[in-house]
């Protein structure tokens, strides 16, 4: 695991979702009201190591759609993560900043290049929905003939906006790019699995008023004792 830069703190602690516009709280504002509104998800958990770099594990059981390989095949990826550390960013749509200004803490979590049968596996792995060929069984076959290896990059950003104790879930996805006969990736991932996306479709039913701020984006909130 390393930094790339000097770190910009992280409040460390488990992160769970809440009813929000990117990390702008709406809907029911009462302990009681706002608990029976919310669903109890524990989104990710930022764990500090060392001194200056940190953790990061993702709740991949939220990820309810997901074959149980594709979870546990996530949540290995997380033991050989590397931290850069946090960059700020005052040109972006997400920020609720005071100061107009954010912060982006980026995690890779994986980037290995892999063969085609493990890249189909991995995909069978990510299916939600299951059919029996898997939801990619007909992105896979337009592949044709297929080539014999492949760049995987797995990546969480966590997103701070300057509100206390909150953290934007801005991306966490796997993209799969195609290697040439030099092993050089293509600059285009041939699909981006938006993990990020699946565990948003599942915390409110659609026709939940509350399911249009899971839209796009969810915010965690730092658990604390007696909350």
């Amino acid at each position: 695991m390393f930094s790339s830069m000097p770190v910009q703190a992280i409040e460390a602690g488990q992160y769970y979702y809440f009813i929000s516009d990117k990390c702008v709280a709406k809907g029911p504002q009462t302990p009681e009201a706002r608990g029976a509104a919310t669903p109890d998800i524990m989104l990710f958990e930022v764990i500090p190591a060392g001194i200056s770099d940190y953790f990061v594990n993702m709740n991949t059981k939220a990820l309810i759609h997901y074959a149980e390989e594709g979870q546990a095949f996530l949540s290995s990826l997380e033991q050989e993560q590397a931290y850069t550390a946090g960059k700020g960013d005052i040109n972006t749509q997400l920020s609720h900043a005071k100061d107009g200004s954010i912060i982006h803490h980026d995690f890779m979590l994986q980037r290995e290049s892999i063969d085609f049968n493990t890249f189909v596996a991995t995909l069978n792995g990510f299916s939600q929905l299951q059919t029996d060929k898997g939801r990619y069984f007909k992105k896979i076959v337009s592949l044709g003939n297929a080539k014999p290896a492949y760049k995987a990059v797995t990546r969480v950003r966590l997103t701070d906006n300057g509100m206390d104790k909150r953290m934007l879930l801005s991306d966490y996805s796997t993209s799969f790019y195609p290697l040439n006969e030099e092993g050089v990736a293509e600059e285009t991932a041939f699909i981006t699995v938006d993990h990020n996306s699946a565990m948003r479709a599942s915390i409110h039913e659609k026709s939940n008023p509350y399911a249009v701020y899971a839209k796009h984006y969810v915010c965690g909130e730092k658990w604390e004792p007696g909350n």
